[in-house]
């Protein structure tokens, strides 16, 4: 959950978790491993397998001999994935109100723990945790190459490690899922969303199925929802009972025979969500269903909201996006509203790091200005949409963890520091420069002053020192241990090398009237421009036009 973090980063403990009772006190362990020997009241079928928090500990059935003792309780007073970790010299005592909050508990354990000379560090502490939203997690919604099946089983791994509970498939351009939503998935296909779904099951995930008709359904053809119906029927057969019905991102006037039925597209689609959510509920004996409406944005009132909040089935929970399709932010009086609006409790979709807007960008910045109550006021779920690059995803990805859990106490800068010490625990000072130069420019808009001013006073020694840090930033970073980083990142560090010696260009200019340099810097320029990827801060390119050196309209420089 937190790799390299140890117990004695206390602030940090007292910010991860909710309410954190400490007082100094602690006990050793003579071993180099927590061997739990477990006794537990929360349900008569002793199933535990896989509660391991960490090398550090084992747990064992009460038959066999511990050195601590592990005690599981059931408390249905507490919160879904909540649960209270309470440690004394000789017990610990997991109480929780499911499974999913005795994992966050074991995993809790796995990190205030140390084990210094081969022997086990325990605090005396009691954790009282529990999560702002009942759905946390990611929806795969992205337009583009859509993530491979390595990098779909890897964001389950890293959900269940992050206190994320909820996994949406909806790949734009998943033909199956949109275009071709009528066709059956071939069996290759079905069987790999299949171990994805076993993969959620075995990481407390709950995988949702979400599938996209409204480009071209006829909401009266009985052909149609039959066709819909089977493809639903197909995953409730491999064990799937949670879905989700897209309206998102189509053109929602209706026409021709829907226009003949339906006097306005809220009805139809109201009309469809009702009739799926009774074949479900005839179907299935536990289910759950969300609708993302066609005005999945916007925080005023409007006809089509009004349909959906008279006229779709109440259980049913909505998505929207914030004031936007990509909210800088989202205050009460937004979050409150609309949620009046629609009339039904809200799952805040947040286009949080997706690049699919900016192909040429990535997004490295943490979630900033969401309302810190935002769980009081009909929201019960918050998801991600993360970038189509998955490990890049990654550092702000932690930051929503952090938010997702407890809204109230969140601080985006500490969270981004602390997702960055985790993400490149060796390389941080450098990995932080590097999401410095790549925030997110859709939701934050903060230009670096120090950088503007020196272009404008031309202060070669102050560039050439950012430059030269930048090139010491991508050196190190090359050294990391990470290979799908290597991967995802390659095409920004090849646009930072050229950018670094494009400036060796502009200072070898100004220091001397070179033609043939000149000649290679607008060459450089060319290259550039021609690149399809570029740094968010786009240093180099806002220096070749602020300082003359092509025209205005060559620079597509964006920001600073």
């Amino acid at each position: 959950m937190i790799k390299g973090e140890t117990f004695l980063d206390i602030l940090y403990a007292r910010y991860f978790f909710r309410d954190f009772y400490y007082t100094g006190e602690y006990t050793v362990i003579n071993a180099s491993k927590l061997v739990c020997e477990l006794e537990s009241k929360y349900s008569m079928n002793q199933e535990y397998e896989g509660q391991i928090g960490s090398n550090l500990i084992d747990i064992i059935t009460k038959e066999n001999k511990g050195n601590i003792k592990l005690f599981f309780e059931y408390n249905a007073s507490l919160k879904e994935d909540g649960y209270i970790l309470e440690i004394t010299k000789e017990m610990i005592t997991v109480t929780s109100s499911n499974k999913r909050g005795i994992q966050y508990a074991i995993d809790a354990l796995g990190i205030i723990i140390e084990n210094i000379d081969g022997c086990i560090k325990l605090p005396i502490v009691t954790i009282h945790d529990e999560p702002s939203f009942r759905i946390r997690g990611i929806i795969e919604g992205f337009y583009g190459e859509p993530w491979s099946f390595d990098d779909r089983m890897d964001s389950v791994s890293f959900m269940a490690k992050h206190r994320m509970n909820t996994f949406f498939y909806a790949p734009k351009d998943d033909e199956y899922h949109r275009k071709l939503w009528r066709e059956p998935y071939p069996e290759e296909n079905i069987k790999k969303i299949q171990l994805l779904k076993k993969h959620c099951d075995d990481n407390y995930i709950d995988f949702y199925y979400c599938i996209s008709p409204g480009n071209d359904i006829k909401f009266t053809s009985i052909e149609d929802i039959e066709k819909l119906k089977e493809k639903l029927r197909a995953m409730i057969s491999i064990g799937i009972r949670n879905f989700a019905i897209l309206m998102d991102d189509i053109d929602y006037v209706l026409k021709d025979q829907n226009k003949d039925f339906f006097e306005r597209s809220g009805v139809s689609h109201a009309y469809l969500v009702n009739v799926i959510n009774q074949f479900l509920k005839q179907t299935l004996y536990q289910y759950n269903l969300v609708m993302c409406p066609s005005e999945y944005w916007s925080y005023w009132d409007t006809e089509y909201k009004k349909d959906i909040r008279d006229l779709m089935d109440s259980e049913v929970l909505v998505f929207w996006t914030g004031f936007f399709v990509f909210a800088p932010t989202i205050n009460l009086e937004q979050a409150k509203n609309n949620r009046l609006f629609y009339g039904h409790d809200f799952i805040l979709w947040d286009n949080i790091p997706v690049n699919d807007a900016d192909p040429d960008r990535i997004f490295l910045g943490p979630v900033r200005n969401r309302y810190s109550k935002l769980n009081e006021l009909g929201h019960v779920g918050f998801v991600s949409n993360p970038m189509n690059q998955w490990e890049l995803s990654k550092i702000p990805l932690i930051t929503l963890s952090h938010y997702m859990w407890n809204c109230e106490r969140y601080m985006p800068e500490y969270s981004w520091e602390k997702a960055i010490q985790e993400f490149a625990p060796d390389f941080p000072s450098e990995m932080r420069f590097f999401c410095e130069n790549n925030d997110n420019k859709r939701l934050y808009f903060k230009k670096n002053e120090e950088i503007l001013k020196a272009i404008q006073s031309r202060d070669i020694n102050y560039l050439d020192s950012y430059f030269t840090k930048l090139s010491s930033t991508i050196k190190h970073l090359k050294k990391m241990n990470n290979p799908k980083f290597h991967i995802e990142v390659k095409p920004w560090f090849e646009r930072a090398e050229m950018d670094i010696r494009l400036w060796e260009y502009i200072k070898t200019c100004e220091d001397t009237n070179n033609s043939c340099i000149l000649q290679k810097l607008k060459i450089l320029v060319d290259q550039c421009q021609e690149h399809k990827f570029v740094i968010g801060s786009d240093v180099a390119m806002k220096v070749v036009k602020e300082w003359n050196y092509v025209s205005s309209e060559v620079s597509n420089s964006k920001e600073v």
